[in-house]
C-alpha cells in the first residue's frame, strides 16, 4: 500500500510542478481552501500539505476518504482514492487479467482529474516482479513502475 501511495504522490508533485504557475508564492498557507469548499461543502476531518508546487489535502467526503491536490493558484489538478480491486471497470480487470495472467492485483487506486476523467492505479503482484499499473476505465494498461523483489 505504502509503494502505490508513494508513486503516485510522486506522480502528483511532477503533474503539479510542470502545470504550476511560476510566479513566487512564498506563504505556505493553502490559496485554494475557498475552493476546496465550494467544490467539497461537507468535507470533514480536512488536513493538507503544501507540498513544492501543489497542495495535498486529505478529507473525509460522503463517507469516503479522499485525498485532492491543487497547484499554487488553488486550482484543483486531482483527487483520488484508495479502493477495493473488485470496484475496478469491468473492461479493466477482464484486461489486466489478460494482460497479467499469474498477478493479483493487491491494491488500487481511483484517480480523477478534469483532462483524463477516470482512471486506476493498480498493483499487480507476481511472483518475482510487480507492476504499478495506469489502467483506464476501456482497459487500456500503461507501465507507471516496475518493482523487484
Amino acid at each position: 500500500m505504502k509503494q502505490i501511495t508513494i508513486a503516485v504522490i510522486l506522480f502528483f508533485t511532477v503533474l503539479g510542478t510542470t502545470r504550476a504557475n511560476t510566479a513566487d508564492h512564498k506563504d505556505p498557507t493553502f490559496v485554494g481552501i475557498e475552493n476546496f469548499k465550494h467544490q467539497f461543502p461537507d468535507a470533514t476531518d480536512i488536513s493538507y500539505k503544501v507540498k513544492g508546487e501543489l497542495t495535498e489535502v486529505n478529507f473525509i467526503w460522503n463517507t469516503m476518504r479522499l485525498q485532492a491536490f491543487f497547484d499554487l493558484d488553488g486550482n484543483l489538478l486531482a483527487t483520488c482514492r484508495n479502493i477495493p480491486t473488485g470496484d475496478l471497470s469491468l473492461t479493466a480487470q477482464m484486461s489486466l487479467k489478460d494482460h497479467y495472467p499469474g498477478y493479483t492485483a493487491s491494491e488500487a487506486i481511483e484517480y480523477n482529474d478534469a483532462n483524463t476523467c477516470v482512471s486506476y492505479y493498480v498493483t499487480m503482484v507476481g511472483p518475482k516482479t510487480s507492476y504499478l499499473l495506469c489502467v483506464s476505465t476501456d482497459g487500456m494498461i500503461s507501465v507507471f513502475k516496475k518493482m523487484k523483489h
